[in-house]
């Protein structure tokens, strides 16, 4: 036995360096495809948001229109002939509704007969046609839309329908109940939607080609979407929980892996989006070069065996551990590209404003971040600092880098927008990872900001002179440096049911907001002394006078900070951003 380990020892080396570089190859597949999941998982959580949110708007516009006709149609009970017109005025003035009729209670008007329903509806010519419904043949008090308002004292959306009688469409109906003076519901105040609008608002801006969606209502009856067999096998797949976000796995009876992922449109449905996305639309690509991959190392274990059969052992297996060095310097050069590509460009100027950006990451991917956009004549911009370094820090900084750019997209609130991102983070943050964030938006009209910190470094103010007192600036300002007052906050991350304020104040005509992150403060020397809040402020204050651009005003804070670390290893990220504002002539 002695002799066969001597004879050969080399070859049981390059067997278990093998079987351990099969194991390193499976561990990197396996962490990559959980990866590629999360990221997904984002993607598609993001995706979905959004159209949540361009179905909510539209349902919105209708329930504020019936709720609001409740309360008029109260004042026409006695009226009955103002009944026809009202619901005429609701289809007319509203281009989302179909069809919108007043189903009144039995005999409420005993001169019109024990059924009373005046119903307008939207021809495809665009005229609006007027009829009474009620009949034995269409006893209305039957109908959901009528008994379930009616019984429960509550506005309703009712399962999807064929209405022959008015519509002779597919409908959805959103129905109020209306009482008379004394509180007795005596009627419902109804509109139709056609369904075709879904179709149409489900099947836009795909992630991924082969997604399949599927709205469907809370008693499982298919609102938009194709019925096939895939939508019937999704609802066997569906949790208890559906009235929170989610996805689960299945496979379809090809035996292919599908993902499911279900959100509920929420307001006062009980509707949900589904979308079932077929996973080799992620995975193909990933056990494709894993099969190479697999071929490569077979391929590597026999030029291996025969450069040892050649007494080439040791150099070949040099050669393959420098290559494989080189491969992982590789892979972080194109994650640093891919991370750096996600940030806006350096330098922003126009009419109003100009900003200025750097982000040094201390190694090749880093978890810092900063943002900015216009929107409406108003600046957002956001930096921040994750906890952590390398790459858990980049994949949670590439998260909030979206979630600040998807929530910001309809909202000008930094606290509304701060507690969603906040809320969207702590979901799956098993890791306990956090962001410290600073979120700004900044009227490029008024000078008003309004901002959110979320235990981020607080920027400084770099305000010019202020010769005139006004609302804005009372007292007057003096050319300076000020520390923005912020609330004290927790990071983003931790605890999803953080309240975060909002504050403003307002900033003159040439004034600077210089933001940064911890990396700038917490630079050492090789005597390991801190570069310090106080040297920042000699920096800017030594620069005020001179009125420099934002980008000036960087180069002169790196330039300081080089001075001062000289050859020590950079230890953490280094983010920097300037924002002068530069208000419009209003003469």
């Amino acid at each position: 036995m002695k002799d066969f380990l001597k004879t050969h020892t080399s070859l049981i080396v390059i067997v278990v360096a093998a079987l351990l570089i099969e194991l390193t190859t499976g561990v990197i597949y396996y962490n990559s495809q959980d990866i590629i999941q999360r990221t997904t998982v984002q993607v598609m959580e993001r995706e979905n948001s959004a159209l949540i949110l361009s179905i909510r708007n539209k349902l919105t516009e209708v329930e504020v229109v019936l709720d609001n006709m409740s309360w008029i149609v109260t004042d026409d009970l006695i009226q009955p002939d103002s009944l026809i017109k009202e619901t005429y005025q609701i289809v007319e003035n509203n281009p989302m509704i179909l069809g919108s009729s007043i189903a009144c209670i039995p005999q409420l008007f005993p001169r019109r007969g024990y059924w009373f329903e005046p119903y307008s509806i939207r021809r495809p010519d665009g005229t609006i046609e007027t009829m009474l419904l009620g009949s034995s043949k269409h006893d209305y008090t039957k109908s959901e839309f009528f008994s379930v308002p009616l019984a429960t004292g509550q506005s309703h959306w009712c399962e999807p329908y064929l209405d022959n009688e008015g519509a002779k469409a597919v409908v959805t109906t959103y129905g109020v109940p209306v009482r008379n003076s004394r509180g007795r519901i005596v009627a419902v105040v109804e509109a139709d939607l056609s369904l075709e609008w879904l179709k149409e608002v489900i099947n836009q801006d795909k992630a991924y080609p082969s997604i399949q969606r599927f709205l469907v209502t809370g008693h499982n009856n298919l609102l938009a979407g194709e019925d096939n067999d895939l939508f019937r096998q999704s609802l066997g797949y569906l949790k208890a929980d559906i009235d929170k976000t989610g996805y689960v796995t299945m496979e379809d009876e090809k035996g292919h892996g599908k993902l499911l992922f279900y959100t509920p449109v929420g307001g006062k449905t009980e509707w949900v989006l589904l979308n079932v996305l077929d996973s080799r639309d992620i995975f193909d690509e990933l056990n494709h070069v894993r099969k190479n991959l697999l071929l490569m190392v077979m391929a590597g274990l026999l030029l291996t065996g025969f450069i040892v059969w050649r007494s080439k052992r040791n150099l070949e297996r040099l050669r393959q551990v420098n290559a494989e060095k080189e491969r992982i310097r590789s892979e972080l050069r194109v994650a640093s590209q891919i991370q750096q590509s996600m940030l806006p460009h350096s330098h922003l100027q126009q009419d109003g404003v100009d900003v200025f950006g750097s982000l040094v990451p201390a190694r090749e991917v880093g978890g810092d971040l900063f943002d900015y956009f216009i929107r409406d004549q108003k600046l957002f911009f956001c930096i921040g600092d994750v906890s952590g370094k390398g790459t858990p820090s980049a994949i949670l900084m590439a998260g909030t880098h979206s979630f600040f750019r998807a929530f910001s997209a309809h909202d000008d609130n930094p606290a509304r927008i701060m507690h969603h991102i906040n809320e969207s983070a702590c979901q799956g943050n098993d890791t306990n990872m956090f962001v410290t964030l600073f979120i700004g938006v900044l009227d490029l009209h008024s000078g008003q900001l309004r901002y959110c910190d979320a235990g981020h470094d607080k920027p400084i103010l770099l305000r010019e002179k202020v010769k005139v007192k006004s609302e804005k600036f009372p007292t007057g300002q003096s050319t300076g440096l000020q520390t923005l007052d912020c609330n004290p906050h927790l990071p983003v991350g931790i605890f999803d049911d953080v309240r975060y304020d909002v504050q403003e104040t307002f900033l003159s005509d040439g004034s600077t907001l210089f933001l940064y992150t911890d990396g700038l403060t917490e630079a050492m020397n090789a005597e390991r002394k801190q570069f310090g809040l106080q040297r920042v402020h000699d920096v800017l204050e030594s620069y005020a006078e001179r009125q420099l651009n934002p980008k000036d005003i960087l180069d002169a804070m790196t330039q300081a900070l080089h001075r001062f670390v000289k050859n020590a290893e950079q230890s953490d990220d280094l983010t920097m951003m300037a924002i002068t504002l530069k208000m419009k002539d209003e003469r």
